[in-house]
């Protein structure tokens, strides 16, 4: 399993927030598949399987979203892969609305299904 560390608004791994497009290229390679998240989407992200990175309209990094296989570790906790009894204990100030839960203050939004978190979401400060 892959583990990545999260700095809230500042990074995850070695990706930094404003980071551009050509240099996460060459840190991660090019063999990433470009996709429309919706039909709003302001600009393409790139698809590397186990995540997907965000770009702002000028190809800055905006937010990655993470799935299988991958270990969130922020301030010492594992906060993803996590079964939703443990998200507002993990990650204080947290709110949850249906089936997501969001933290704007540390920009993080996690999707819950059957009380497993499916995916979560981190991004630059504002994204939420």
């Amino acid at each position: 399993m892959d583990k990545w560390e999260f700095k809230p608004l500042e990074s995850i791994g070695c990706i930094k927030f404003g980071m551009d497009r050509d240099e996460v290229h060459r840190l991660l390679g090019a063999e990433c598949v470009e996709f429309k998240k919706n039909k709003f989407s302001k600009n393409t992200s790139d698809d590397y399987k186990k995540f997907h990175i965000f770009y702002t309209p000028d190809n800055k990094v905006d937010a990655l979203e993470f799935f299988d296989d991958v270990e969130i570790i922020m301030e010492g906790k594992v906060i993803f892969p996590i079964h939703s009894a443990e998200i507002e204990k993990l990650i204080p100030h947290i709110e949850k609305e249906g089936n997501y839960y969001t933290q704007a203050g540390k920009s993080i939004g996690i999707e819950v299904n059957s009380g497993k978190a499916e995916s979560i979401l981190v991004g630059a400060k504002g994204y939420f």
